[in-house]
């Protein structure tokens, strides 16, 4: 058993489900601030795999400056990228 769907003035199929369905606006893009790259949120996510002995080393190199490993490899990715 198939349902048949009313056909509009252009003759395409139009399924009354629809007229309860919306699509989602855009969002409102803006440009991001190049002034100070620090004042950027963190908002790209990346899986990396490393070798335990380096993550050792990564842990341990955080905890001496007392800041999250997320937040020493951003400095060290952005001490090698100044470079």
């Amino acid at each position: 058993m198939t349902k048949s769907f009313k056909s509009n003035l252009t003759g395409a199929v139009v399924n009354p489900a629809m007229q309860f369905i919306s699509t989602p606006e855009e969002p409102e893009r803006q440009p991001p601030q190049q002034s100070d790259p620090r004042a950027e949120t963190k908002s790209r996510r990346l899986q990396l795999l490393i070798r335990p002995g380096l993550y050792g080393r990564v842990k341990r190199g955080a905890a001496r400056r007392g800041i999250s490993v997320n937040e020493y490899i951003h400095v060290l990715l952005e001490r090698a990228l100044d470079e």
